[in-house]
């Protein structure tokens, strides 16, 4: 039934309604009464019936047109946001971002990341989904998201990804953990101690196995896991100590100590976007904010890049 009518059908029948006479709907809408019934007569000849009644100079809503209204007005509201929208597309004061990062910079550098883009375009929309990596570029490729963010590569057919910056790793511990003294932890004093890690399979885990091989020690890994959030929640719980991105400082839980990691190692962070769809002026921003936050002198990568240097729950 509404399939019959545009946009500015359904602004005339709702004027109408509201106002009960032409010359009332006519000045709602700016228009002259002539043009306005012309409109509305169009109107009901694609509909195939009548709206309504004219009866002593009113119009008096036919069955049809009651049973319609509920509709029409809803269809009004959403086209009245979608203008709205366009609106401050247009202003470059809103816009739509999906975005979708891994565990670690979802709960760490991504939500600074969109306050501050918060706080410069108040009418954006903005979503955020923690997913693993797999399901992060597979969202990606499939348009459910318009951006990515992920300590991993994601490089694959169909994504273009860039590195934004990249942060220092390092240990987290209990508080009471007799390595907590160590200004410094390399493998040579992690040796023996049991670890809650990425495996050698994953690319960090790799990365993390040829460091502990130059020194000669073998990595004791107690618990494999998957994600940074996983690892913190195990050490908190005495599981073992965990090398991870220094983005965890942000977010350190009470209890927990992280000391630099010697042979440092660093984990890039990956923007990643499927090339159809091109760059908005508000991924552009999300971008530059993010590569802000990489590279202070106040921000993570920085802090965790410096050594002798301990972080504690009460310094975050």
């Amino acid at each position: 039934m509404l399939a019959a009518m545009n946009a500015r059908d359904i602004e005339i029948f709702r004027a109408v309604m509201q106002g009960r006479t032409l010359r009332a709907a006519a000045e709602m809408l700016h228009v002259s009464q002539p043009a306005l019934s012309k409109a509305l007569r169009h109107c009901e000849d694609r509909l195939g019936f009548r709206l309504f009644q004219r009866t002593a100079g009113r119009l008096v809503p036919t069955a049809e047109a009651q049973a319609m209204l509920p509709e029409a007005e809803r269809l009004y509201q959403e086209l009245q946001g979608f203008k709205g929208f366009a609106r401050d597309l247009g202003g470059h004061r809103g816009g739509l971002l999906r975005l979708g990062a891994s565990s670690s910079l979802a709960v760490s550098l991504v939500p600074a990341a969109l306050a501050a883009l918060r706080r410069e375009r108040e009418a954006a929309r903005l979503t955020l989904h923690l997913l693993p990596v797999r399901e992060l570029a597979d969202a990606l490729l499939a348009r459910r998201l318009d951006v990515g963010l992920a300590l991993t590569p994601l490089a694959l057919p169909g994504l273009e990804s860039e590195v934004l910056g990249s942060v220092a790793c390092v240990v987290l511990l209990p508080e009471g953990h007799p390595l907590a003294a160590e200004p410094v932890l390399r493998p040579a004093l992690l040796a023996g101690a049991p670890e809650v890690g990425f495996a050698g399979w994953q690319d960090f885990g790799h990365s993390l196995d040829l460091a502990f091989e130059q020194e000669g020690v073998e990595r004791r890994l107690a618990i494999e896991v998957g994600t940074t959030v996983s690892a913190v929640a195990l050490v908190r719980e005495g599981a073992g100590y965990a090398i991870v991105d220094g983005f965890a400082c942000r977010t350190l839980p009470p209890g927990l100590v992280a000391r630099p990691f010697v042979p440092e190692a660093r984990r890039a962070v990956v923007m990643a976007h499927g090339p159809a769809l091109g760059s908005s002026a508000l991924m552009d921003r999300l971008r530059a904010i993010l590569a802000r936050l990489c590279a202070g002198p106040d921000g993570p990568a920085a802090q965790s890049a410096r050594a002798p240097l301990a972080f504690t729950s009460g310094t975050q």
